[in-house]
């Protein structure tokens, strides 16, 4: 079911715990400047969308405002008071957290690198994300008030996209360190990582199931699931438009 319909890239799209509302970002741009991604969120049915992030509305020396920021990569908090996202408000890529509402927003991370893709653990208590501060992109986690910082990957490779098992004892993500970009998991620690998809196709952006028993993720421009330890791979959307990025429903 088709849920966003404007002409804007709509994407990376998160559920609110009680699924009632689905927040995701997009280029629609509705503060009238340039077409940076904002964080926008909407009923679940695709009404009542309202924008919850703006662009920085700064002024150059000529007077015209300058769009200079911008916020993506919404998740939403465990229990639904909350929304972690990444912004470039502060010149780099950082990790934030605003109310659900976009009130009160607060800074997490304070690095020169690029930090993003926050993923929350299921009990609200740490986040995951990807960052390339260790000069390659490595999966850390924090401390749900940003501290805490530890390297879970240490691995030559490149591992984005973390996301939390049901039951907080696992990290699936997204890693090149076998030629090409497979979906992995790992204890939630960083330990025994497991490559669980071929690197050949390209497959990424896991997201597992409200049961914990399966994992979608994207290969070839599709959308497909498999059993968490990696077998049974059953392709469920196809067509000429490219799929990614998904989000499974929250079962209450």
């Amino acid at each position: 079911q088709q849920v966003s319909t404007s002409f804007a890239l709509d994407e990376w799209a998160s559920w609110s715990p009680d699924t009632f509302k689905i927040v995701f970002q997009s280029d629609l741009s509705l503060d009238t400047l340039t077409a940076h991604f904002q964080i926008y969120v909407m009923n679940s049915d695709g009404s009542n969308i309202s924008q919850l992030t703006f662009a920085d509305t700064a002024r150059d020396s000529t007077g015209a405002l300058k769009d200079t920021s911008s916020n993506y990569q919404p998740a939403w908090s465990p229990n639904g008071a909350q929304i972690a996202f990444a912004s470039s408000r502060d010149s780099n890529s950082e990790i934030y957290v605003m109310d659900a509402n976009g009130t009160n927003v607060v800074r997490l991370t304070d690095n020169t690198a690029s930090d993003g893709q926050p993923a929350w653990s299921p009990d609200g208590s740490k986040i995951a994300f990807a960052t390339n501060r260790d000069g390659n992109a490595e999966i850390y986690v924090m401390n749900a008030n940003g501290s805490g910082l530890i390297n879970l990957t240490h691995n030559a490779g490149i591992d984005l996209l973390p996301a939390w098992s049901p039951d907080g004892t696992k990290i699936a993500f997204q890693s090149d360190r076998s030629t090409n970009f497979a979906v992995w998991v790992m204890n939630a620690d960083g330990s025994n990582p497991v490559r669980l998809t071929s690197p050949s196709p390209v497959s990424g952006a896991p997201s597992w199931s409200p049961d914990g028993t399966r994992i979608a993720y994207e290969q070839g421009g599709d959308i497909w699931v498999m059993n968490a330890d990696g077998s049974n791979k059953i392709r469920i959307t196809s067509g000429f438009w490219a799929d990614g990025f998904p989000h499974w429903r929250p079962i209450l």
